[in-house]
Formats: C-alpha cells, structure tokens, sequence
C-alpha cells in the first residue's frame, strides 16, 4: 500500500518555497495488552465518574480546564482552543542552517519523512544536495494540527527528513543529578576503559542486528497458549554486582572479550583441518610421490 501523507507543507527559506508532503517515518510495535474481566474474560470499559455526584457521566458533560493553580482551573470552550491553534500557511519557515553536531539528541521528539510534491522535484533535489555537500541541517518552525512545532529538516537517504524536537523548556536540567563529580579517574583506569571501549568500536551503526525479544517472547507465549501448551519462564539473566574493584572489572571484562575472541577464531579451525581431511587419497599419494 502507497504511503499516505499527513500533512503537507512547503520549506521555505529567503524567497525559496519548496512544496512538500509530510510521512510518518516510524510506526511503534511495543507490545500492548488490552484489560479484560478475569471471570468471562470479556473486556473491561472505562467509565467517567464524577466524585462530587458520585455517578458515572456522559462525555458530553465535560469541558476542559487548564489549572491556574492548585485545584484552581479555567474553562475552556473547543471554540476558543480553536481560535488560539497557531495560524499557518503549511510552511515549514527555516530560520537557520547549522551542523547536526550541533544539536544534541535530547532534543528530538518525532520524525517524519518528506517527499516532493508535482513540481518541486529540481527545487527539493537541489537543497538535499546542497545540505549534504555542505553538512548543514536546517532549523525552523512548521505548524502541524494547530500546533507550532520547533523542527530539525535534515538529508536522510538521498532524501530530506524532519524531526518535530523539544523547545529548550521542555529538557529537564541535569545539574540537580549526581554525576560522580567528585570522583578522579586514574590513568591506568582510563587506558582500561579505552581500551574495552575500543574492542566494542564499530565503524556503522546497524540497528537490523539487534531486535525486540521481549515482543518475540510474548508472541511466542501466545501461541503457545492458543494450542494449550504450557509457558515456560524465561531464563533470567545474572544480576550484576554492584562494582568494587573497578580496575578488577574492566580487566576481567578484556579477559573475557578475549576469550570469546579466541573461542570464535578457535572454531574455524576444525572445519579447515576437517576440509582438508576429505581431500582423496590419490591425491596426497601424488603428491607425496614427486622428487
């Protein structure tokens, strides 16, 4: 099925305007269960139930209410939050072009592909390639379902991507958080550390390596369940202590990377010496025969 966009939008920056169509990049598959009546397993509703008459109400009877303060609130009609949505031309307003370095990952909330509409395609070509070239991204504003979103556009795959990310108000500081401080590192310490680092380093980043068990596991249960097998538990991991020795940790840690090491590089051996093994016998009497 053909993607289908969201919304759509143009980049504009100086007297440039780019139409574009915006995409969900993503799509969430966490697990999620639905709440049923454990007697007839029929699933549960949820009701509305107002404390001061004691009864269960219709939607129809709420409003909404921003708090003011403590148990103070102001009503809001749909009118009025309609009248306060920000007013828009479906432009994706660029305000500056920066490095993407520049923008710690803290501040990305959602991505969204986007893709040139009939006309634009010379026009969207042309900034894809001049970002990349240049490895600069672009930060604006773009008002999305009344709300105006700060946003990242940057060359993603031969093509342009846009992350909504957090206004500054929104990142919690980290000054209140213990840190370590206070702690010193030694230099044997960080040549350690460096050099498990190191031993972990890869030069790509493949996330298709790597994949939710805990989604697996729960399907597998479920189907178990469905043919009337037994679940078995999940075998649980070793808890790791707490770290004493650190020095003790990271050598014991570099011990075992080299051991699994070995053991990997270990198990080619025998399949060369077994290759070898099934050569025909003609051969090596042959072999062994010249001079």
């Amino acid at each position: 099925m053909a993607a289908r966009p969201i919304a759509n939008g143009n980049i504009s920056f100086g007297l440039v305007s780019i139409p574009v169509a915006v995409f969900p990049a993503t799509s969430s598959k966490s697990v999620s269960f639905h709440l049923l009546h454990a007697k007839d397993k029929s699933r549960i509703q949820q009701r509305i139930y107002c404390p001061v008459d004691d009864a269960i109400i219709d939607r129809s009877e709420l409003v909404r209410g921003y708090e003011v303060e403590k148990g103070r609130y102001v009503v809001f009609t749909d009118e009025e939050l309609k009248d306060l949505e920000a007013r828009h031309d479906h432009a994706i307003q660029i305000a500056e072009f920066l490095p993407l370095a520049a923008v710690d990952p803290i501040y990305f909330e959602n991505g969204y592909f986007l893709g040139c509409e009939p006309g634009s395609a010379k026009a969207y070509r042309l900034l894809t390639e001049a970002m990349t070239t240049m490895q600069r991204v672009a930060l604006g504003t773009f008002t999305m379902r009344g709300k105006e979103h700060l946003v990242i556009v940057r060359p993603y795959q031969d093509g342009l991507m846009l992350h909504t990310v957090y206004y500054a108000d929104e990142v919690r500081s980290i000054a209140d958080i213990d840190r370590g401080q206070n702690e010193s590192v030694k230099a044997a310490e960080m040549n350690l550390a460096k050099r498990l680092i190191e031993d972990l380093a890869t030069k790509k980043f493949e996330p298709e390596k790597y994949h939710d068990t805990y989604r697996e596991r729960v399907r597998e249960a479920a189907q178990k369940k469905l043919e009337g097998q037994q679940v078995t538990e999940a075998p649980t991991e070793p808890r790791h202590a707490q770290v004493i020795d650190l020095m003790s940790a990271l050598k014991a840690s570099l011990e075992k990377r080299g051991k699994s090491v070995a053991s990997a590089k270990g198990e080619a051996a025998p399949q060369t010496r077994r290759q070898a093994s099934t050569r025909p016998r003609g051969e090596r009497r042959r072999s062994g025969s010249k001079g």
